[in-house]
């Protein structure tokens, strides 16, 4: 069902996107020959959000090594969709103290 605006739904949304996440996935030979086929039910939300009619979500496989996460987004004044595909490089500890007085802002 379409929302009060006629546009995309929540549920259309999330499921637009995993089944176009899938859809990318399995057309991949090499993640398939690595990691294996996916389902659309397999991709899991990490987070989303509605600005005004478009929407944006963080999307994941539980396929452990593979690296990737997805973006997608839904543009309502175009009526399209886009799927970004990254893949984490690093991460990086980075230290803080809880007491502000030893948070510095200071740019060197």
């Amino acid at each position: 069902m379409a929302d009060l605006y006629g546009g995309m739904t929540d549920k259309m949304f999330e499921v637009l996107a995993a089944t176009s996440i899938a859809k990318w996935w399995n057309s991949q030979e090499d993640l398939i020959k690595n990691f294996g086929r996916i389902h659309a039910s397999e991709v899991y939300t990490t987070w989303k959000c509605k600005a005004i009619e478009n929407f944006k979500g963080l999307f994941g496989v539980p396929r452990d090594g593979d690296g990737l996460y997805f973006e997608f987004t839904y543009h309502a004044a175009k009526n399209r969709c886009y799927l970004d595909v990254y893949k984490k490089q690093t991460q990086v500890i980075v230290p803080f103290s809880c007491d502000n007085s030893s948070n510095s802002t200071d740019v060197e």
